[in-house]
Protein backbone atom coordinates (compact mmCIF):
# COMPACT_ATOMS: atom_id res chain seq x y z
CA UNK A 1 0.00 0.00 0.00
CA UNK A 2 1.19 3.41 -1.00
CA UNK A 3 1.63 6.00 1.92
CA UNK A 4 1.51 9.72 2.27
CA UNK A 5 4.12 11.47 3.61
CA UNK A 6 2.97 15.00 4.55
CA UNK A 7 4.04 18.31 6.24
CA UNK A 8 1.87 21.05 8.31
CA UNK A 9 2.00 24.21 6.42
CA UNK A 10 2.12 26.12 9.32
CA UNK A 11 5.94 25.17 10.40
CA UNK A 12 7.50 28.78 11.23
CA UNK A 13 9.03 30.69 8.21
CA UNK A 14 6.35 32.97 8.07
CA UNK A 15 8.81 35.96 6.29
CA UNK A 16 9.10 33.45 3.33
CA UNK A 17 6.00 33.78 0.70
CA UNK A 18 3.10 30.86 0.84
CA UNK A 19 3.83 29.66 -2.36
CA UNK A 20 7.55 29.22 -1.94
CA UNK A 21 6.79 27.28 1.24
CA UNK A 22 4.48 25.11 -0.73
CA UNK A 23 7.57 24.72 -3.46
CA UNK A 24 9.86 23.83 -0.88
CA UNK A 25 7.37 21.53 1.06
CA UNK A 26 7.70 19.51 -2.02
CA UNK A 27 11.41 19.83 -3.18
CA UNK A 28 12.16 18.34 -0.14
CA UNK A 29 10.27 14.86 -0.70
CA UNK A 30 6.75 15.74 1.08
CA UNK A 31 3.74 14.67 -1.37
CA UNK A 32 1.00 15.94 0.85
CA UNK A 33 0.65 19.05 3.03
CA UNK A 34 -1.86 19.46 5.90
CA UNK A 35 -4.09 22.81 6.22
CA UNK A 36 -5.56 24.79 9.00
CA UNK A 37 -9.19 25.26 7.85
CA UNK A 38 -9.47 28.68 8.99
CA UNK A 39 -9.17 32.09 9.02
CA UNK A 40 -6.21 33.43 11.85
CA UNK A 41 -3.68 32.73 10.17
CA UNK A 42 -4.31 34.71 6.83
CA UNK A 43 -1.79 37.34 7.56
CA UNK A 44 0.77 35.09 7.67
CA UNK A 45 -0.41 31.93 5.26
CA UNK A 46 -3.10 33.68 2.89
CA UNK A 47 -6.56 32.42 2.35
CA UNK A 48 -7.05 28.36 2.31
CA UNK A 49 -8.54 28.16 -0.78
CA UNK A 50 -6.22 29.64 -2.66
CA UNK A 51 -3.18 27.14 -0.52
CA UNK A 52 -5.08 24.57 -2.04
CA UNK A 53 -4.81 25.68 -5.41
CA UNK A 54 -1.24 26.43 -5.18
CA UNK A 55 -0.46 22.88 -3.50
CA UNK A 56 -2.60 20.93 -6.21
CA UNK A 57 -0.22 23.35 -8.89
CA UNK A 58 2.97 22.34 -7.14
CA UNK A 59 1.49 18.40 -7.43
CA UNK A 60 0.54 17.86 -3.68
CA UNK A 61 -2.13 16.79 -2.23
CA UNK A 62 -4.11 17.40 1.00
CA UNK A 63 -5.36 14.59 2.89
CA UNK A 64 -5.93 16.35 6.21
CA UNK A 65 -6.86 19.69 7.25
CA UNK A 66 -7.31 21.02 10.75
CA UNK A 67 -10.79 22.89 11.57
CA UNK A 68 -9.75 25.58 14.34
CA UNK A 69 -8.81 24.56 17.97
CA UNK A 70 -9.74 27.99 19.01
CA UNK A 71 -13.06 27.43 20.69
CA UNK A 72 -13.26 23.82 20.24
CA UNK A 73 -15.04 23.96 24.16
CA UNK A 74 -18.24 25.72 22.10
CA UNK A 75 -18.76 21.75 21.22
CA UNK A 76 -19.87 21.38 24.85
CA UNK A 77 -21.94 24.69 25.17
CA UNK A 78 -25.40 24.45 24.51
CA UNK A 79 -25.88 28.63 23.34
CA UNK A 80 -22.77 27.87 20.68
CA UNK A 81 -23.07 24.72 19.65
CA UNK A 82 -25.38 24.71 17.12
CA UNK A 83 -23.27 27.41 15.56
CA UNK A 84 -20.10 25.54 15.75
CA UNK A 85 -21.35 22.16 14.35
CA UNK A 86 -23.07 24.44 11.37
CA UNK A 87 -19.21 25.66 11.06
CA UNK A 88 -18.01 22.23 10.72
CA UNK A 89 -20.04 20.51 8.08
CA UNK A 90 -19.26 23.78 6.15
CA UNK A 91 -15.75 22.09 6.63
CA UNK A 92 -16.72 18.86 5.70
CA UNK A 93 -18.24 19.92 2.52
CA UNK A 94 -15.02 21.80 1.72
CA UNK A 95 -13.09 18.45 2.29
CA UNK A 96 -15.21 16.84 0.05
CA UNK A 97 -14.83 19.26 -2.72
CA UNK A 98 -10.96 19.73 -2.46
CA UNK A 99 -10.16 15.83 -1.79
CA UNK A 100 -9.26 16.24 1.96
CA UNK A 101 -10.35 12.47 3.55
CA UNK A 102 -9.67 14.03 7.26
CA UNK A 103 -11.32 16.35 9.15
CA UNK A 104 -9.21 17.12 12.54
CA UNK A 105 -11.13 18.16 15.12
CA UNK A 106 -10.28 19.29 19.12
CA UNK A 107 -12.15 18.08 21.51
CA UNK A 108 -11.29 20.41 24.63
CA UNK A 109 -9.77 23.82 24.48
CA UNK A 110 -6.63 24.16 27.73
CA UNK A 111 -8.57 24.18 30.73
CA UNK A 112 -11.62 25.48 30.31
CA UNK A 113 -13.42 23.46 28.65
CA UNK A 114 -16.80 21.99 30.01
CA UNK A 115 -17.76 18.28 30.87
CA UNK A 116 -18.61 16.29 27.56
CA UNK A 117 -22.46 15.93 27.73
CA UNK A 118 -24.73 15.59 25.54
CA UNK A 119 -24.92 18.54 24.24
CA UNK A 120 -21.83 17.83 22.51
CA UNK A 121 -23.28 14.48 21.40
CA UNK A 122 -26.20 15.60 19.53
CA UNK A 123 -23.82 18.05 17.57
CA UNK A 124 -20.90 15.89 16.89
CA UNK A 125 -23.43 13.40 15.52
CA UNK A 126 -25.06 16.35 12.70
CA UNK A 127 -21.24 16.55 11.90
CA UNK A 128 -20.62 12.79 11.69
CA UNK A 129 -23.84 12.17 9.64
CA UNK A 130 -22.56 15.08 6.94
CA UNK A 131 -19.43 13.35 7.15
CA UNK A 132 -21.25 10.33 6.08
CA UNK A 133 -23.15 11.78 3.36
CA UNK A 134 -19.65 13.38 2.27
CA UNK A 135 -17.31 10.38 2.17
CA UNK A 136 -14.85 11.97 4.51
CA UNK A 137 -13.39 11.21 8.13
CA UNK A 138 -13.88 13.22 10.95
CA UNK A 139 -11.04 12.49 12.87
CA UNK A 140 -10.91 13.37 16.49
CA UNK A 141 -7.38 14.57 18.13
CA UNK A 142 -6.14 13.10 20.95
CA UNK A 143 -5.56 16.35 23.32
CA UNK A 144 -5.43 16.90 26.77
CA UNK A 145 -8.66 14.62 28.09
CA UNK A 146 -8.63 11.34 26.43
CA UNK A 147 -12.06 10.62 28.04
CA UNK A 148 -13.68 13.07 25.82
CA UNK A 149 -12.80 11.06 22.99
CA UNK A 150 -13.88 7.59 24.50
CA UNK A 151 -17.00 9.69 25.26
CA UNK A 152 -17.58 10.59 21.99
CA UNK A 153 -16.71 7.22 20.54
CA UNK A 154 -19.15 5.21 22.84
CA UNK A 155 -22.14 7.35 21.88
CA UNK A 156 -21.19 7.63 17.85
CA UNK A 157 -21.34 4.72 15.95
CA UNK A 158 -19.49 5.52 12.29
CA UNK A 159 -17.07 4.24 10.68
CA UNK A 160 -16.52 7.87 9.57
CA UNK A 161 -15.63 8.81 13.52
CA UNK A 162 -12.04 8.25 13.51
CA UNK A 163 -9.11 9.28 15.44
CA UNK A 164 -6.24 11.68 14.29
CA UNK A 165 -3.04 10.45 16.06
CA UNK A 166 -1.07 13.16 17.92
CA UNK A 167 2.58 11.90 19.26
CA UNK A 168 3.46 15.36 21.14
CA UNK A 169 0.29 15.70 23.23
CA UNK A 170 0.24 12.31 23.80
CA UNK A 171 4.05 12.32 25.40
CA UNK A 172 3.12 16.24 27.34
CA UNK A 173 -0.57 15.80 28.45
CA UNK A 174 -1.12 12.30 28.68
CA UNK A 175 1.95 10.12 29.90
CA UNK A 176 1.16 6.57 30.98
CA UNK A 177 -1.69 6.42 28.97
CA UNK A 178 -1.69 4.65 24.78
CA UNK A 179 -3.64 6.47 22.44
CA UNK A 180 -3.39 3.68 19.92
CA UNK A 181 -3.86 0.74 22.72
CA UNK A 182 -6.69 2.70 23.33
CA UNK A 183 -8.18 4.04 20.04
CA UNK A 184 -6.12 2.53 17.55
CA UNK A 185 -8.33 0.50 15.94
CA UNK A 186 -10.28 4.28 14.94
CA UNK A 187 -6.84 5.73 13.31
CA UNK A 188 -6.99 7.65 10.45
CA UNK A 189 -4.54 10.28 10.22
CA UNK A 190 -1.85 12.00 12.09
CA UNK A 191 0.07 14.90 13.91
CA UNK A 192 4.00 13.91 14.48
CA UNK A 193 5.84 15.78 16.30
CA UNK A 194 8.32 15.85 19.44
CA UNK A 195 8.39 17.48 22.89
CA UNK A 196 10.38 17.32 26.27
CA UNK A 197 7.56 16.02 28.15
CA UNK A 198 6.96 19.25 29.85
CA UNK A 199 5.22 21.09 26.98
CA UNK A 200 3.24 20.89 23.52
CA UNK A 201 6.41 22.66 21.93
CA UNK A 202 6.03 20.98 18.19
CA UNK A 203 9.60 19.96 17.54
CA UNK A 204 11.60 18.29 14.90
CA UNK A 205 11.71 14.67 15.77
CA UNK A 206 14.87 13.74 17.80
CA UNK A 207 14.99 17.52 19.26
CA UNK A 208 12.64 16.10 21.85
CA UNK A 209 12.91 13.03 24.43
CA UNK A 210 9.88 11.09 22.76
CA UNK A 211 10.77 7.04 21.86
CA UNK A 212 9.57 6.88 18.40
CA UNK A 213 10.62 3.54 17.82
CA UNK A 214 7.59 2.07 19.06
CA UNK A 215 4.74 4.35 17.72
CA UNK A 216 5.86 3.62 14.58
CA UNK A 217 5.92 -0.34 14.76
CA UNK A 218 2.73 0.50 15.61
CA UNK A 219 1.47 2.88 13.10
CA UNK A 220 3.02 0.28 10.28
CA UNK A 221 1.42 -2.26 11.32
CA UNK A 222 -1.66 -0.52 11.31
CA UNK A 223 -1.69 -0.34 8.26
CA UNK A 224 -1.44 3.58 8.72
CA UNK A 225 -1.89 5.61 5.23
CA UNK A 226 -1.44 9.19 6.22
CA UNK A 227 2.05 10.07 7.87
CA UNK A 228 1.72 14.04 8.77
CA UNK A 229 4.39 15.99 10.49
CA UNK A 230 3.16 18.99 12.47
CA UNK A 231 6.38 20.58 13.81
CA UNK A 232 7.85 23.85 14.10
CA UNK A 233 10.41 26.01 13.79
CA UNK A 234 9.71 28.33 16.77
CA UNK A 235 11.79 29.79 19.31
CA UNK A 236 11.92 26.82 21.34
CA UNK A 237 13.46 25.35 18.61
CA UNK A 238 17.26 24.63 18.65
CA UNK A 239 17.06 24.96 14.85
CA UNK A 240 15.22 28.57 14.80
CA UNK A 241 17.32 31.44 13.24
CA UNK A 242 20.14 28.93 12.26
CA UNK A 243 19.28 27.39 8.72
CA UNK A 244 16.98 28.34 5.91
CA UNK A 245 13.72 27.15 5.43
CA UNK A 246 14.91 24.74 2.58
CA UNK A 247 17.31 23.17 5.15
CA UNK A 248 14.53 22.72 7.63
CA UNK A 249 11.96 21.10 5.61
CA UNK A 250 14.88 18.69 3.97
CA UNK A 251 15.41 17.35 7.85
CA UNK A 252 12.20 17.30 8.45
CA UNK A 253 11.67 14.80 5.75
CA UNK A 254 14.19 13.07 6.78
CA UNK A 255 13.38 12.38 10.14
CA UNK A 256 10.17 10.81 8.98
CA UNK A 257 11.54 8.42 6.17
CA UNK A 258 14.36 7.53 8.98
CA UNK A 259 11.73 6.46 10.98
CA UNK A 260 9.10 4.56 8.77
CA UNK A 261 12.23 2.74 6.62
CA UNK A 262 10.99 0.42 4.32
CA UNK A 263 7.32 0.18 3.65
Amino acid sequence: MKVSLGQNFRFGFYDVEPEERIKLIKSAGFDSVMFWWGDEFEYTDGNRYDLVKLAFKHNLTVNTVHFPSTHADYIWRRERATEYADRMIAAVRDCAEIGAENLVMHTTRALITPRYNETGIEAISRVVREAEREGVNLAVENTRFPEYNEYIYDNIKSPRLTLCYDTGHEHCYTKGFSVLDAFGDKLSTTHIHDNDGTGDEHHLMGEGNIDFKPIFNRLKESGLRYYNLENYCNETSGYYGRISCGEYLKLAFKSLTDKIGNL
